[in-house]
């Protein structure tokens, strides 16, 4: 099931079960599950947690922990999530305040660890890098949610907060979402009615603020 979660300013829908397992991470971070991942997904976080958890290495000694789909599709989900809204936040030119206050939000609702948010932070400058791989990516990322519709509307629907974070839906913005929609197999239609459901929201959170 999916529950909807009003942070600040902008609402994150979120599985239930899958928040309520996220205390996975913060036993994966002393590991290097991201090289376990594979494929540019585990690239990226590798990258991104480079030699901060290298002492986790040694607390998890003697420990045994095999990572199953349930965690490698999480994991494909935090990683993605951050890095592509990294690439959308950039995709106007520029990073705004309200887009990184965003990215923030999103992390408190995840409940991240210190070392976590860190790492979330990294994927997200990581997205913001020319050279960014997008479409490997997004290519594993469906694969990895195979059939998990739920976490690809998820994950869309806050690159599309993201866009509308500053305020300006950008037309380099949407033609970018148009495109991550298209990789991960969403129809136009659907982008459609996501969009238009956060920009409801977003007109609403304004209008409450100037009340």
């Amino acid at each position: 099931c999916v529950e909807s979660v009003k942070s600040g300013r902008n609402f994150i829908i979120k599985p239930v079960e899958d928040r309520k397992r996220m205390s996975w991470l913060g036993k994966l971070v002393g590991g290097a599950f991201g090289f376990m991942l594979g494929g540019p997904l585990g690239a990226i976080f590798g990258a991104s947690v480079g030699h901060q958890f290298d002492a986790g290495l040694e607390g998890m000694a003697g420990e045994s922990f095999n990572p199953g789909d349930q965690q490698r599709v999480q994991m494909a989900f935090f990683t993605a999530t951050f890095a592509v809204m990294g690439h959308v936040a950039k995709a106007d030119g520029r990073v705004s305040n309200e887009e990184i206050g965003l990215a923030k939000r999103v992390m408190d609702n995840m409940e991240l660890n210190p070392e976590l948010r860190e790492a979330a932070v990294q994927l997200f400058q990581q997205g913001k890098q020319v050279d960014f791989p997008l479409a490997e990516v997004l290519r594993q990322f469906r694969v990895e949610c195979h059939r998990r519709t739920h976490l690809v509307r998820m994950f869309v629907e806050i690159q599309i907060q993201a866009a509308f974070a500053d305020g300006v839906y950008d037309a380099k913005e949407e033609k970018l979402l148009l495109d991550i929609c298209a990789q991960l197999g969403v129809s136009r239609f659907e982008y459609q009615i996501i969009k238009g459901q956060v920009q409801a929201q977003h007109r609403f959170q304004q209008s409450g603020e100037q009340f």
